[in-house]
């Protein structure tokens, strides 16, 4: 995706005399009436004599002194003080202040092709390198939810990336167009602040993006609050800016098939096997929201996303995007215990998924606290290790 910059036109300028005539340069002239008109023809050649003046210094400029190749612009004109304004007398009513409207922030902006996939509104600028952004979840989203009626923990995830992208473009002024990669993201949630009511959720999210000077890689954490200022959501995380031409650069390197051009791929290339499995097996409602297919060994499965589906392929891509492998993670370590919440992801993104090559998803035997029951998932293409996810589910509060 490209962007351009419109410039306006040369804007033009309007002088104004005491009887709004038109001047021969085209420009409309008038003044106020009853003010002291001054004498035209004396102002004329006062003018005249000073551009005169004027030219005469401006001749004696060292033309060798200006850069070499470099073509002078035209002069821009002096300002000018303008005359004080006739006042009027009488009581002026204030306008009415137009209410504030909410809508979202450019869905380019968050690489999302769906509107309806944004979830941040607006954005205001604290500090040097702090934020606090507004978003809103939807009482009811297809793909991010429970089945306890709480806003989902992938849910808050995607949000983190949403803001992460935001920020670098709209702040940070990296063009449209450049790829993003997600190296790392932690993410805690509070599920008893999480339950959906009768409204949207209102979310202000307390950001700190960094980079050291101008570079491309970036440092954010995040805190999400609602409106009653109880904590949602907490998180960080490091991604980096990468031009298109490094991109394909860096993915053709990377290829472990070394036989075709990766960033050549679409989701055409991507094969699913329908299962026919029973989703609340895997804590899901809908067939169409299941990644994995069972294999012959215990907690090991195949990567099986449909490419069809709307909010995990949201656009077309030339690789897995990480939210699928985070939601492959959940599902591979379901059921956990029926009394707990997943309330903590821990997620590093080692090489790129590739869409043609079979993906391996292993779950670790879990491990328990008095309070927690802790997984570690791993993705594996061709033996090479391309992403580990650890989850921590708690147990309800008593």
């Amino acid at each position: 995706m490209s962007s351009s910059l419109v410039l306006s036109k040369d804007a033009q300028v309007t002088h104004t005399t005491s009887n709004g005539t038109t001047t021969p340069d085209g420009t409309t002239v008038g003044v106020t009436v009853g003010a002291t008109t001054p004498d035209i023809a004396q102002t004329s050649r006062n003018a005249r004599n000073a551009q005169d003046a004027q030219d005469a210094q401006n001749s004696t400029i060292d033309i060798a002194a200006q850069p070499a190749g470099v073509t002078d612009g035209p002069t821009t004109p002096a300002a000018t003080t303008p005359a004080p304004a006739t006042r009027r007398t009488g009581t002026v009513k204030a306008a009415p202040v137009p209410p504030r409207l909410t809508t979202t922030v450019p869905a380019e902006y968050v690489h999302r092709a769906a509107l309806a996939e944004v979830f941040l509104t607006g954005c205001e600028k604290t500090g040097p390198e702090t934020y606090i952004l507004t978003g809103q979840w939807p009482r009811a989203h297809t793909f991010f939810n429970t089945l306890d009626g709480r806003h989902d923990h992938l849910q808050a995830c995607e949000t983190f990336r949403q803001t992460g992208i935001y920020l670098a473009h709209a702040e940070h002024g990296i063009p449209l167009g450049h790829h993003f990669v997600m190296q790392d993201m932690t993410m805690t949630t509070h599920p008893e602040h999480l339950t959906i009511g009768s409204t949207p959720t209102n979310l202000t999210l307390h950001t700190t993006l960094s980079r050291p000077g101008r570079s491309p890689q970036f440092t954010i954490t995040l805190k999400i609050t609602d409106p009653q200022g109880q904590t949602l959501s907490t998180g960080y995380g490091h991604f980096t800016c990468i031009s298109p031409a490094a991109y394909h650069r860096m993915r053709t390197a990377s290829n472990p098939d070394n036989t075709t051009d990766p960033t050549t791929h679409t989701l055409k290339a991507l094969v699913h096997t329908p299962t026919h499995q029973d989703p609340s097996i895997y804590g899901r409602v809908h067939s169409r929201d299941l990644v994995l297919a069972p294999t012959h060994q215990p907690r090991t499965y195949r990567l099986n996303p449909h490419p069809a589906h709307p909010v995990l392929f949201d656009h077309d891509g030339d690789h897995l995007p990480g939210m699928v492998l985070i939601e492959a993670a959940r599902q591979a370590t379901y059921p956990h215990p029926p009394t707990t919440q997943l309330t903590h992801t821990q997620t590093t993104f080692h090489h790129y998924v590739e869409l043609t090559t079979p993906t391996t998803v292993t779950a670790t035997p879990p491990t328990h606290t008095r309070d927690t029951t802790t997984h570690t998932v791993t993705t594996h293409q061709n033996g090479r290790l391309t992403h580990t996810t650890t989850l921590t589910h708690t147990h309800s509060q008593r």
